[in-house]
């Protein structure tokens, strides 16, 4: 299922269940009297149409325990390394090469930003909240020197198929 498709059932599910229940509502009198529908059959579809409204609460709450087990996890990685990654960007205005433990820092928070892209893209990840990421990702982005590495990094088909430059520009 496409993500937006997943997104935009979940969003209105309620509102596709109510006009759907009331389509069979309507319809239902009309095509009993008519003898083109058996009771039976309306009060299958009325019986569907109440699992499939129920079904899809019951996922979106399981949904949303599993993406608040991820954004917690996500967060307490970067609080990790935010420090860390702050102090990069600032030392780095020195215009020297990066520490070894600074390369590695930046690639686990590299790692980092491609695994919640990969939660993104399976539909995991709300878009609000990626924007939101990619937003901060950017700050790191426009670093030349930071900019660079993350390039060699991607060019070696690392971090889920994320493309950072791509996902930059559509925050515009």
């Amino acid at each position: 299922m496409s993500i937006r498709l997943k997104w935009f059932i979940h969003e209105y599910y309620f509102a596709i269940a109510t006009c759907t229940f009331l389509i069979v509502i309507i319809l239902a009198p009309i095509l009993y009297f008519k003898g083109a529908a058996d009771w039976k059959i309306l009060l299958t579809v009325i019986g569907g149409l109440s699992s499939f409204f129920f079904f899809i609460q019951k996922q979106e709450l399981d949904e949303a325990k599993f993406i608040n087990e991820l954004l917690v996890q996500f967060n307490h990685r970067y609080d990790n390394m935010n420090e860390k990654l702050d102090t990069i960007l600032k030392v780095n205005k020195a215009n020297r090469d990066f520490e070894s433990y600074e390369i590695y820092t930046l690639y686990d928070y590299f790692n980092l930003c491609g695994e919640e892209y990969l939660f993104y893209r399976r539909g995991y990840i709300y878009p609000e909240v990626w924007k939101s990421w990619v937003a901060g990702m950017k700050i790191y982005h426009d670093d030349k020197r930071i900019q660079k590495l993350w390039a060699d990094e991607l060019s070696s088909q690392s971090y889920y198929g994320l493309d950072i430059i791509k996902e930059i520009r559509q925050l515009s």
